[in-house]
């Protein structure tokens, strides 16, 4: 993982890292960091198990210095399911953790969201987490 701007932003582009590289950048500093990385961690076991061969993409506070992100945000580029039915997956996987992240869903073949995840308000590229 590389290190984060001044900006507490990680630098532009995808970086791939797999589940613990993720929980040991982004520790369970306090109680709020231990709700979002074990939300994190049961989300994707849950997804892999739905279907292995989605991708995940992290953003949002989470991926930043903030000591208290409020969620994860979650990008998942999928064709097979609409973002409804992901959702209504999580809430019955895993309900408790489920409130604790920001799913938003995207066909292979688009590139809105993505366009946005990988984008900071005032339209400036940044880094976005690629789970493996």
């Amino acid at each position: 993982m590389p290190t984060l701007r001044r900006n507490g932003t990680l630098p532009r582009g995808v970086h791939p890292a797999t589940m613990a590289e993720v929980l040991q950048a982004y520790p369970s500093i306090n109680q709020q960091r231990q709700i979002l990385n074990d939300s994190l961690q049961r989300a994707v076991i849950e997804l892999r198990k739905l279907e292995p061969t989605l991708v995940i993409f992290v953003d949002g506070s989470y991926i930043t210095n903030k000591a208290e992100p409020n969620d994860v945000d979650l990008l998942i580029k999928i064709d097979r399911f609409l973002e409804t039915e992901i959702i209504d997956y999580l809430e019955q996987a895993c309900p408790v953790e489920a409130v604790s992240l920001d799913i938003n869903v995207e066909p292979t073949t688009q590139t809105y969201l993505f366009d946005l995840f990988t984008t900071d308000d005032l339209g400036r590229a940044k880094g976005i987490i690629q789970i493996g």
